[in-house]
């Protein structure tokens, strides 16, 4: 599993450092050691035929994803935007992350017992998807959920409760509206509290 050290935080500084353009030069440099390939919309389509009927089918998504935390505590604002392409269910899934010029920069993939971040210095295991999260993205985000919610629909494993609005519902203490997905456009929102900072998630994704 995965112990802290002085690395690991490495790429949750570098994502929020990664908007001016010297970091994304830097980023560049930073990347020339290979990730692992990126699955196929040809691999998609194999893991579909060999799918079993009644089972979540995998997806194909990918757009930008923008993260604003905002001020809590003596803890500043911070705001990072970055490409994305996710392969794979909400149980079993793989995100890559791209600097704003297009190099990827780490791959978070889970599945059951397995949770792993892989970047230019190797393989990391960790305990849960909100501890990968929180090391990469600076928050626990609901990953698993926003699979679902990228679809329009609330998690199926979780509890939900429906606003005025058929667009937008609350689920696992984040609002989630979808009014405008057919644009491409997701928005999912956290009031802050005394535990934790409030944050917004945009999602654009590619039509």
């Amino acid at each position: 599993m995965h112990q802290p050290d002085h690395t690991s935080g490495l790429l949750h500084a570098g994502l929020w450092r990664c908007l001016p353009a010297a970091f994304a030069l830097s980023c560049l440099s930073a990347c020339q050691s290979p990730l692992p390939p990126k699955l196929t919309p040809a691999a998609l389509d194999n893991a579909s035929a060999l799918a079993v009927p009644g089972v979540i089918q995998p997806i194909s998504l990918q757009g930008q994803l923008s993260i604003k935390l905002q001020a809590w505590n003596d803890t500043p604002a911070k705001g990072v935007s970055l490409g994305f392409f996710f392969l794979g269910t909400r149980d079993a899934g793989q995100l890559d992350l791209m600097t704003p010029l297009g190099s990827q920069m780490a791959r978070l993939a889970w599945q059951q017992n397995r949770v792993t971040l892989t970047d230019t210095k190797g393989e990391q295991q960790f305990d849960s998807l909100d501890a990968l999260s929180e090391q990469t993205l600076g928050e626990a985000l609901p990953l698993r959920a926003l699979v679902d919610w990228m679809q329009g629909t609330p998690c199926q494993d979780l509890p939900y409760a429906s606003e005025d609005s058929t667009d937008v519902f609350s689920q696992a203490g984040w609002r989630v509206d979808t009014s405008h997905l057919k644009e491409g456009k997701l928005t999912v929102q956290r009031a802050a509290s005394s535990s934790q900072r409030a944050v917004v998630v945009k999602i654009f994704l590619d039509r």
